[in-house]
């Protein structure tokens, strides 16, 4: 028996006859393109009574990468942000303490749940996150540049530093805790790092804190809709032009000790490479090198 012929407007308004069969297969193909479409509207565009960015305070916590990592409540559809007063147990890269006077500076933790991010690509985030730090602060003066990976700096004195946090998943990245320390209004630093500086000592009198998390926000919330559409390359290459001691030969040390070398490239994975006065190159990943004041 011959198929009965039905008539289907397909997407591509071309009308096409197909048989009982084909259309039943077709439909399924159109139903299952339908809900692939429909998966990639963001959560913000499906749920409109959720806040784009959900933002919470916390007056006293060990660790804000922590609390946030453990959050089980209500997100923000673009991104989630906690902020507290006083860390008990701040953390900076591998084993360092991050110092804090209460009530002083900025110390906030951003979770967002990166698209389309490979983890062998995961370090373009990290340095979304340093540009936007970088940014905030040119909003009260220049001077500021990132130190290779995640630290800024003013001239040659450390302002901030940023540890994150990856999960990665089948696809790649799948969630990204960004947390940040900034020093705002701190005086005196008691503890041994070498060169802390706050906005206060540059600026000369202090800042509202409050106003430097909204800018944070801003322009993290700008170079992460960056990220999410693929940005990779341009995010990259400014990275690189806002990178601390990037003219020039500098002071560094490695296992084999102390020598002279200027920046030669930042690899898409995060290794950072130098060319050594001897003319070699050097590739080094995280706590590798030393930069020498």
């Amino acid at each position: 028996m011959q198929a009965t012929c039905q008539l289907v407007n397909l997407s591509t308004c071309q009308l096409v006859y197909l048989s009982t069969r084909q259309l039943k297969k077709t439909t399924c193909q159109l139903v299952n393109l339908f809900t692939c479409q429909l998966a990639k509207h963001s959560t913000c565009q499906l749920n409109k009574n959720m806040e784009d960015i959900k933002r919470i305070f916390v007056d006293e916590t060990d660790s804000t990468n922590r609390l946030l990592g453990e959050h089980k409540g209500e997100e923000g559809c673009f991104m989630t942000v906690l902020h507290t007063d006083f860390q008990t147990s701040g953390r900076g890269q591998g084993t360092n303490h991050w110092e804090s006077e209460r009530g002083k500076n900025l110390l906030v933790s951003m979770m967002t749940h990166p698209h389309n991010v490979p983890a062998a690509r995961q370090f373009v985030l990290l340095e979304a996150a340093a540009l936007a730090i970088k940014d905030t602060l040119v909003h009260y003066a220049e001077g500021f540049c990132i130190k290779w990976p995640n630290d800024i700096y003013y001239k040659d004195h450390k302002i901030s530093g940023t540890l994150s946090e990856c999960r990665i998943g089948a696809g790649g990245i799948k969630r990204c805790i960004i947390g940040t320390g900034i020093n705002i209004n701190q005086q005196s630093f008691i503890s041994d790092a070498p060169n802390p500086i706050s906005l206060l000592h540059i600026v000369g009198q202090e800042t509202n804190r409050n106003e430097v998390l909204e800018h944070l926000i801003m322009h993290t919330k700008q170079y992460m809709t960056r990220v999410h559409d693929g940005d990779f390359e341009n995010i990259h290459n400014e990275y690189i032009q806002a990178l601390h001691r990037r003219n020039g030969m500098h002071r560094y040390s490695d296992k084999s000790g102390e020598f002279m070398a200027r920046i030669e490239n930042i690899k898409p994975n995060g290794h950072f490479i130098l060319y050594k006065e001897d003319g070699t190159l050097g590739e080094y990943a995280f706590k590798e090198v030393e930069f020498l004041i």
